[in-house]
């Protein structure tokens, strides 16, 4: 697969920086922003926005809903009436739609405090606390097979990354468990637990990916849980279900950046992967996790050109390393304060075109 180019690339300077005054982040008060009103949420011009990240429109983008803002450290581009945003280069899902009013695009105010201002400065994020242990979660295991292609079953690819990456992270003398150890099944309420038997930890789930009724899905997304209140990628706000309590709320926003920081690694150290982007999604797994919590979905066992590369050891060794790097670079952040890189810092060309709204 291609790898997605981006026009406003000319902006791109090899560096990511975080200015000074964006220490201020997240942006949890409107009242520093010129709000307005729009569907019973809060927006801000979309201009305003960018501007607080040093960044000014771009050149003309494909189609008229289509804008493009830069600057030196950072690109933003949306479409608007969708929640499908590249940001810094990969693909993200909003909350709500970019909204035009008056003939002028606006953002929420929810997604400037739940991705987009964490997105482009995760240093600001006061959750995120020093990591000392990575519990990995290898998705399904004995009865539950998860998706199936014609060369094996989720269960067992899921548990060989994770074992692989836990020997790179080890060798590194990072400190790892895991939920299951073999070809057993653990009740998924059962998997965060373990989170409490371990100081200072964080949360990652393997998976693969599967659409039988659409074998071309294919490429790599990440999962956080919403940020309370907030719906699920892909479904419309649900009163009852968006404000429900979980313990992961109150670790949202730092599971996201650690999404961020993830998806990052794993499109620059997998190059030909398709961006599906970090989304939410209310997964038990995250939902019942007190930490820093995320889910990969690493490929599609259901698309056959990928079934054969997840099925090749060398590429799960790959994947593995990609996540083994994603881990060691939110661990960075988080213990030195020190920025990611971003997918383009692996030479990776920036997403750039908008495919679905799910």
């Amino acid at each position: 697969m291609k790898r997605r180019t981006n026009l406003t690339d000319r902006f791109f300077f090899g560096r990511w920086l975080v200015l000074g005054f964006l220490t201020l982040l997240p942006f949890s008060a409107e009242a520093e922003w010129r709000t307005k009103q729009i569907n019973d949420q809060s927006f801000v011009p979309l201009a305003d926005f960018a501007a607080a990240f040093a960044m000014t429109k771009g050149n003309r983008r494909k189609g008229e809903r289509e804008l493009a803002f830069a600057g030196e450290s950072h690109r933003l581009v949306v479409k608007t009436g969708t929640r499908e945003v590249i940001v810094d280069g990969i693909r993200h899902w909003l909350s709500y739609p970019v909204t035009v009013s008056g003939g002028t695009p606006f953002v929420s105010v929810a997604d400037i405090n739940a991705t987009l201002g964490p997105a482009m400065s995760p240093a600001s994020v006061k959750e995120i606390k020093a990591v000392k242990t990575v519990v990995f979660d290898p998705g399904h295991g004995g009865h539950d097979r998860g998706g199936r292609s014609p060369y094996g079953d989720e269960k067992d690819y899921s548990l060989d990354v994770v074992n692989r990456a836990r020997s790179l992270l080890e060798a590194q003398g990072v400190k790892v468990v895991q939920s299951r150890l073999s070809d057993s099944f653990v009740e998924l309420s059962e998997r965060p637990k373990m989170n409490r038997n371990y100081k200072s930890p964080v949360f990652v789930s393997v998976h693969f990916n599967s659409a039988g009724w659409k074998p071309s899905a294919s490429g790599i997304e990440v999962y956080a849980l919403p940020a309370p209140g907030l719906p699920t990628t892909g479904k419309a706000p649900d009163p009852i279900l968006d404000r429900r309590r979980d313990a992961g709320n109150a670790v949202a926003t730092a599971s996201f950046v650690f999404a961020s920081t993830m998806h990052h690694t794993l499109l620059g150290k997998l190059p030909e992967s398709f961006d599906r982007g970090v989304k939410r999604a209310r997964y038990l797994v995250l939902r019942y996790s007190e930490v820093p919590s995320i889910l990969i979905e690493g490929a599609f066992v259901t698309n056959p050109e990928e079934a054969k590369k997840i099925h090749s050891p060398q590429w799960r060794q790959e994947l593995a390393e990609a996540i083994a790097e994603g881990i060691s670079a939110y661990m960075t952040l988080a213990n030195e304060r020190q920025l990611p890189k971003r997918a383009w810092n692996y030479n990776r060309l920036s997403t750039d075109e908008f495919v679905w709204e799910e």
